[in-house]
């Protein structure tokens, strides 16, 4: 167990910088914030805005690619995870089934390639190591990509077929793209956990500079969920929801905050534990977030490129539903449920919206343009755990496929809202549903205290 005692308590700011970065993707990538363009202006400028978002989130993925090496692509890191490489096969297999077989009726490409990159019961994630390697990849999604812009083409979108009205099919292809690319990110950051040795890094002072504090939010009544064509299965139906007032945290919980947690022994209390939360906690011997080192009385963390330093005010992440529960009691406050959280990010303009993978981890919190509750960092730096289960909304109607929502809705994930500094703009959104299952940790996870009643 680590137990230190932090003495420096005052505030005060530092500059910060990270070692081992690569630099900043293609910066055209983060024009893909619309959800689609506007039919106002007619198909062809509906389909204009759709090319240019292919393109955009293409080129953030091949971006991604670039800095995977020829070793990494073909092997499995974690239990939870195909190959890093199948992920970019997949998204070409994804637009293309949708777009061209499934909205047109057109055969696919290479039937053995899409079955190898295809999420399927008969294509486990051991056998996902047989992809080709970079040059097969690359030709592959040069292949599928044509035909997707050749379907576009000649695609009717105002059709009442439901996978062509309002290009539907392909803004669920570049919806898809975007997480992968996340789950690149998350994947990326395993490898260097797997291949880390002996990790170093130079530490920061150990110094609080944004202070935690809780704010009172007004209730009120309105509508959760999306009206929108284009958005996930899971958003809809919109429908009218009562919160009621409430405190919050001014920013999802920092660093320095978990320390303290552990400092106080928090990892070895079972009283701050649910049960099934304390037997995961000894099973795994989990001390603190999945990727953080204790060394020499200084703190850092495993990067997607290498270990860095910890800033004291960047979100606590890598953190499992059973660690956010435990810390919210050991502070005496509880998670937000999942209304209360759309009810803060509705109210918080998008230019306070922390994303980009340019320093490839978590921004210290307060930086933007806060809500107008005075909240931080409700949209980007990192997901945030809330108490809520993963559930269908009344009305709810599984398309295109059940294995994306439905299967999930069980009861058995819990609900993350937000987007982390590595999700794209483009489901950056306040209805946008992430959903794990409590145990997990591994991607840019962390939480935001609600007061207790």
């Amino acid at each position: 167990m680590v137990a230190q005692v932090f003495a420096h308590l005052f505030l005060r700011p530092y500059p910060w910088h990270r070692p081992n970065d690569p630099g900043p993707l293609d910066g055209s990538a983060w024009l893909v914030r619309p959800l689609h363009a506007s039919s106002g202006g007619g198909l062809s400028r509906l389909k204009d805005g759709l090319r240019a978002r292919l393109d955009a989130t293409r080129n953030r993925t091949l971006s991604l690619l670039d800095r995977v090496s020829d070793e990494h692509l073909r092997v499995r890191v974690h239990e939870f995870y195909s190959p890093i490489g199948w992920h970019f096969g997949h998204v070409g297999r994804t637009e293309e089934y949708w777009t061209c077989g499934q909205a047109l009726g057109k055969p696919l490409v290479d039937d053995h390639l899409s079955w190898l990159f295809a999420d399927v019961a008969d294509n486990p994630k051991d056998n996902r190591t047989r992809i080709p390697e970079r040059d097969g990849i690359l030709r592959y999604l040069d292949e599928t990509r044509c035909r997707v812009l050749d379907a576009l083409e000649e695609a009717d979108l105002e059709d009442d077929n439901p996978y062509l009205a309002e290009g539907y099919a392909f803004d669920f292809a570049i919806q898809h793209e975007c997480q992968h690319q996340e789950t690149i990110c998350e994947m990326l950051q395993l490898i260097q956990q797997r291949d880390s040795q002996s990790p170093s890094f130079e530490p920061l002072p150990w110094i609080r500079g944004v202070e935690s504090s809780m704010v009172a939010v007004s209730g009120g009544t309105f509508e959760m969920g999306c009206r929108d064509r284009n958005v996930y299965d899971n958003e809809k139906v919109a429908h009218p929801v009562d919160v009621e007032a409430f405190s919050v945290g001014r920013t999802p919980v920092t660093a320095f905050d978990w320390t303290e947690f552990i400092a106080d022994g928090g990892y070895h209390q079972p009283a701050l534990w649910s049960a099934c939360g304390w037997k995961w906690r000894a099973e795994s011997a989990a001390e603190m977030p999945e990727y953080w080192i204790y060394r020499d009385g200084a703190w850092g963390t495993i990067g997607p490129f290498g270990s860095r330093a910890l800033h004291p005010d960047e979100p606590a992440q890598s953190i499992s539903w059973f660690e956010a529960e435990a810390y919210a009691r050991w502070k005496g406050a509880r998670l937000l449920t999942e209304p209360e959280w759309e009810w803060l990010r509705r109210r918080a303009s998008e230019s306070g919206a922390i994303h980009g993978i340019d320093g490839w981890g978590g921004k210290p919190v307060g930086q933007g343009e806060p809500s107008e509750d005075g909240l931080h960092d409700l949209a980007g730096n990192c997901w945030e755990w809330t108490s809520s289960a993963f559930l269908p909304y009344e009305g709810f109607e599984a398309f295109p496929y059940d294995g994306y929502s439905k299967d999930h809705m069980k009861g058995a994930h819990r609900v993350c809202r937000g987007g982390s500094w590595a999700t794209s703009p483009t489901i950056l959104r306040p209805t946008f549903r992430n959903w794990y299952v409590p145990t997990y940790r591994q991607g840019f996870l962390g939480t935001r205290l609600a007061g207790v009643s």
